[in-house]
């Protein structure tokens, strides 16, 4: 039976009276794979699996109900179920057999096992058709295990195919920003523009884009687009405003994170956002007027200790220990107090202390958001006390955490430089767009950032690697 001539509304309502009764209703092998790819679907695993083992108890030599079976373990992370599961089935009649052992090798790190399956199928004659089946699937799986270099290879090679599959053309454009060319990430999101003009989606992303890529004006005009899709999106206002913020419109941008808070006042990264722009142009008054804010709709919880770290960055060290005074011991250990206790001491310029009480925070936060924050001063910390190996642990799990995070990449390239080891150098340097790169050479030499404009992005890496090479520490910079 073709699945085509199959119904699957009255295959579905025969199959739930089935359950419903607690009988069984003989199925062919075919209907139940449709009936499992329908639940699949509506994302009702459990009820898909169910069919799959009552189908294969039907038909036990259903190849079309094995390979459901092995996907389903590959989608619940089971690899090497699978491969087990499939180990006899062959590779030359289906491209779904080795595909789902590819994928299952990438997951398990077996790269050479993956490469040479791959290379396999590829040198066979295939359909145009399977042909770039075969590779974008390839290449979505090799994104999916941050394996982007390959990612973009079988991704591209799709595309010369067909230029219009919007699914390739997104997963480009996540490998590139992954990669750090943001230049090429932002060509992929216009390319997706070009198709669907309306996508949200899409704008947003290259809003986040030209944010990274230092291009603000571009940053603000695509948030602006996609707010004339999905009108007040409060993610894409808080985007927004950043931007701005970093355009130095820094007016325009508490005026619009005061929006965001009138509009979702319970939103704790509102007043984060907020506070971290007060704190930059040092307004400590309105840091203490959004802190009372966030007390009346949110409580006190935490309040007394963020009052007390801005009382630290002031520098009234006596009125931020008065207050702290007030907190029970009880009450004490939580990641805010550590972080106290840890900016206390870095002031103080104990830096034992320092990491000691961050490493503390550390812990309390897990990997929940905030603690790219700690890990960052963490690294500060330890690159105060040359402890730069360790200084780069700390970066390394904050870029795993956070890849985007700018000022992480910059420091992660300072501490390369001083351990001196060529290989992690070069691997870093691919992280940066030429502009980051321009950027970092200007630090070093005491320069501005547009003497290097007219320098290839190889001649910046060779000018920055012969500063590795003689060990210059950026010995100025503020930690």
């Amino acid at each position: 039976m073709d699945k085509n001539d199959l119904d699957i509304t009255s295959l579905k309502q025969k199959y739930e009276n089935m359950r419903a009764l607690g009988k069984k209703v003989y199925f062919d092998a075919d209907e139940f794979a449709l009936l499992a790819e329908f639940y699949n679907s509506e994302a009702n695993n459990a009820e898909a699996e169910s069919i799959i083992e009552e189908g294969l108890t039907m038909h036990p030599g259903s190849s079309e109900l094995m390979i459901l079976k092995a996907k389903q373990l590959v989608r619940s992370g089971k690899f090497k179920a699978a491969l087990s599961f499939i180990r006899h089935m062959s590779d030359d009649n289906d491209l779904d057999v080795p595909l789902i052992k590819i994928e299952a090798y990438l997951h398990l790190s077996l790269f050479d096992e993956a490469d040479n399956l791959i290379n396999n199928i590829i040198n066979k004659d295939l359909t145009e058709e399977d042909y770039y089946y075969f590779v974008t699937e390839v290449g979505f799986f090799h994104n999916d295990v941050d394996k982007f270099d390959s990612a973009i290879t079988y991704l591209e090679e799709g595309l010369k195919i067909n230029n219009s599959n919007i699914e390739v053309i997104a997963d480009l454009a996540y490998s590139y920003e992954m990669k750090g060319d943001f230049d090429k990430a932002i060509e992929y999101n216009n390319k997706l523009l070009d198709l669907n003009p309306y996508s949200f989606d899409a704008w947003l992303n290259l809003g986040k884009l030209y944010t990274i890529n230092m291009q603000y004006d571009k940053s603000i005009d695509a948030y602006d687009f996609a707010l004339t899709i999905k009108e007040d999106d409060v993610t894409t206002l808080k985007l927004k405003a950043f931007a701005l913020h970093l355009n130095d419109n820094v007016d325009e941008s508490t005026a619009l994170f005061r929006k965001c808070l009138a509009m979702t006042p319970e939103d704790d990264s509102i007043y984060d956002s907020l506070l971290c722009l007060k704190a930059l142009s040092k307004q400590y008054d309105e840091m203490m007027n959004i802190l009372d804010i966030k007390e009346e709709q949110m409580g006190s919880e935490g309040i007394l200790i963020r009052r007390a770290i801005v009382y630290l960055h002031k520098g009234d060290i006596e009125s931020a220990k008065s207050l702290i005074s007030q907190i029970p011991d009880d009450k004490k250990d939580t990641p805010e107090y550590h972080m106290f206790e840890g900016e206390l001491a870095f002031i103080r310029e104990d830096f034992v202390a320092a990491e000691a009480s961050y490493i503390k925070a550390a812990l309390l936060y897990g990997r929940n958001e905030g603690v790219e924050e700690i890990l960052d001063k963490l690294a500060n910390i330890c690159i105060v006390q040359e402890k730069y190996k360790q200084a780069a642990i700390y970066l390394e799990e904050l870029l795993s955490i956070s890849p985007e995070y700018y000022t992480a990449k910059a420091r992660l390239a300072f501490v390369r430089f001083e351990i001196g080891s060529k290989e992690p150098f070069e691997n870093i340097m691919q992280q940066f767009s030429d502009n980051e790169l321009r950027e970092l050479l200007a630090l070093i030499l005491g320069r501005d950032t547009s003497d290097f404009n007219k320098l290839s992005r190889e001649s910046i890496i060779t000018r920055l690697n012969e500063a590795r090479e003689s060990r210059i520490l950026f010995k100025n910079l503020k930690y």
